[in-house]
């Protein structure tokens, strides 16, 4: 969709100056979507049903992924009418997007938020689970992929709702869909059942770790 709208602001196909009467946000993308339903092909225009969440997901992963390299041709900026907000300066300059480039405080945020993930699921299931091996889990090689689908998880469905936490969902996402060499893993599919998977394998640790816990409390309980 964001490669499409490019290429058709580049032939003219879409007057940019239209679409400048929102706030930002999911609303900038509602009005892009309603304003050229008639050119947008059917395989990439969502259902009514669902305008509200895909142009709330859409918004997040504009502002969340990329950043605009300011280079020459660059719009957005200056006297030329453009709408100047983060949605808009996105859409017309795709091709002078760039991902954004993640950072120690990106990495370590997302370390918290699948902390918090896990602490959740830990609650839901009726199990204790300290922040600390919260945290053992979530930096553990064997369990930090499916931590991170876990709160990748949780995360889609908030953007749903337009939320998001910026670039440390980006880190997520490298950490589930990315060779740890760097690149995307080839034929990588995104699906629910490693979802399902992921948090299966994370109750069992949970459970695990709570059984460990017992066992250093009571000896006797292992003789």
């Amino acid at each position: 969709m964001l490669f499409w709208l490019s290429e058709q602001i580049g032939k003219g196909t879409i007057a940019i100056s239209r679409v400048a009467n929102h706030s930002g946000g999911p609303e900038a993308v509602t009005e892009w979507l309603r304003n050229f339903a008639f050119v947008i092909p059917a395989p990439l225009h969502p259902h009514p049903s669902e305008l509200t969440e895909f142009a709330a997901f859409f918004s997040t992963y504009l502002t969340s992924s990329f950043d605009v390299v300011a280079k020459p041709g660059t719009r957005g900026e200056g006297p030329t009418g453009i709408c100047g907000c983060p949605i808009c300066v996105r859409i017309v300059n795709a091709p002078h997007l760039q991902a954004k480039k993640l950072t120690a405080g990106d990495k370590r945020r997302a370390d918290f938020l699948m902390t918090e993930s896990l602490l959740s699921l830990a609650k839901e299931q009726a199990y204790f689970l300290s922040e600390d091996d919260a945290e053992q889990i979530v930096l553990a090689k064997q369990t930090r992929r499916a931590c991170a689908y876990l709160a990748y998880g949780e995360w889609l469905i908030r953007r749903l709702a337009g939320e998001s936490d910026g670039p440390a969902i980006l880190v997520l996402w490298r950490l589930i869909a990315w060779d740890p060499r760097g690149g995307m893993i080839r034929g990588f599919k995104l699906t629910l059942d490693d979802f399902v998977t992921a948090e299966q394998a994370l109750g069992q640790q949970i459970a695990q770790q709570q059984n460990n816990r017992r066992s250093e409390e009571n000896p006797r309980l292992d003789q």
